[in-house]
């Protein structure tokens, strides 16, 4: 008495089961034996209801033959049923159902018990002799089976209606969802974008003042910090028009930043690279882990006088990608969150990525902080 419908865009069938509209049935995962064992449960739910009928009829209790014959013969129609659904499913005949307009869904979720109930009892007549067979010639008893026949057929009705009903308003709030999600991404973006526009104004102006102030006396070294500014100008105009960007793009972005600050900082910043050849084409959204290289500088080395080193590292581990931002600075106090800037990382990994990315700030050995990103591989 299960359904199946094709789901769109593959050959996989969702199983939805009658006896599912009561919650405590929903708790097994789906399958064929499953749907077989709920049919004989629903199938009887209408074998003791029909034979309390039949007693409230009669005005006194039944025998227990007649409460068995009830029960064998509702599994019959039962069964009867789901294997017409069953079919239906496997022929496409219920996706296009409905698929098409109100009537023809309603003639095929009503029709379809009604056949399985006629089905149900001429196949019973040669199991058990109760009659059966004489019911379709005579004219009352056809009518009786034809009104149990409806009240099945209206059950069904009702409970698949529900089903419907319950699958678009579920539809509605996935799209609901991911509609808000969308525009939860796009606000980040735009106040990411945001970010960059107040604070690449403040890196420009003190770029141009340090390259101002070398190119009398070290006209070399000007030019170095020129060239290697364009490049992170370069790199971060194109991250700011990009949704996603690769593992290569962002270190490049990075290196040239690191380098504009080696100029100012001479001696005081050391910095290395070491990224897994394989994940250079590693997709992630652009601008994610600047912050961290900027935290690292501001926070770990500029306070320090002899200043240190920034590594940034990028590894495979299972499925996910680890990258680790290393610093020999100063380190965070061990109650921190590291600031603002990691604070909105976080809130950018939760929106993008839910429970499967994260971020981690520890203590680096010997000296300074580490700050682990978990994105999923």
């Amino acid at each position: 008495m299960s359904t199946h419908a094709a789901a769109p865009g593959n050959h996989a069938r969702e199983h939805f089961h009658p006896l599912e509209v009561i919650p405590f049935f929903r708790r097994w995962p789906r399958s064929q034996l499953r749907d077989l064992i709920y049919t004989f449960i629903w199938s009887s739910f209408f074998g003791v209801g029909f034979y309390l009928l039949g007693t409230l009829t009669d005005g006194s209790m039944q025998s227990l033959r007649a409460f068995g014959l009830y029960m064998l013969i509702s599994n019959v129609v039962g069964y009867s049923i789901h294997a017409l659904f069953h079919i239906g499913g496997h022929t496409g005949l219920e996706e296009r159902a409905r698929r098409s307009g109100l009537l023809l869904k309603s003639t095929y979720f009503s029709g379809v018990p009604l056949l399985g109930v006629m089905l149900g009892l001429w196949i019973s007549s040669f199991v058990i002799d109760v009659g059966i067979r004489r019911i379709f010639g005579d004219a009352k008893s056809m009518m009786s089976v034809v009104t149990v026949s409806l009240v099945i057929s209206v059950v069904m009705s009702m409970v698949f209606y529900m089903r419907e009903r319950g699958a678009a308003a579920d539809a509605a709030l996935t799209r609901e969802r991911l509609r808000v999600e969308r525009v939860e991404r796009e606000a980040t973006l735009a106040n990411l974008r945001a970010l960059q526009a107040q604070i690449e104004p403040h890196f420009l102006f003190n770029t141009l003042a340090n390259v101002t102030s070398l190119i009398d006396p070290d006209p070399a070294t000007a030019k170095r910090m020129l060239d290697s500014f364009i490049r992170f100008l370069r790199a971060s105009l194109a991250a700011t028009r990009m949704e996603h960007t690769t593992l290569a793009n962002e270190s490049e972005l990075i290196t040239s930043f690191l380098q504009v600050l080696q100029v100012r900082m001479g001696d005081r910043l050391r910095f290395r690279i070491d990224i897994d050849p394989e994940l250079r084409g590693f997709e992630l959204p652009p601008m994610l882990l600047q912050p961290v290289i900027e935290n690292s500088i501001r926070h770990g080395l500029e306070p320090k006088v002899e200043g240190g080193e920034v590594v940034f590292r990028a590894r495979r581990e299972g499925g996910h990608v680890v990258i680790e931002i290393a610093d020999t600075g100063v380190g965070f106090a061990p109650t921190t969150r590291g600031g603002v800037g990691l604070s909105n990382l976080r809130d950018r990994l939760k929106l993008l990525y839910g429970e499967q990315a994260s971020m981690q700030i520890g203590e680096n050995t010997p000296a300074g902080t580490i700050v682990t990103v978990r994105l999923p591989a």
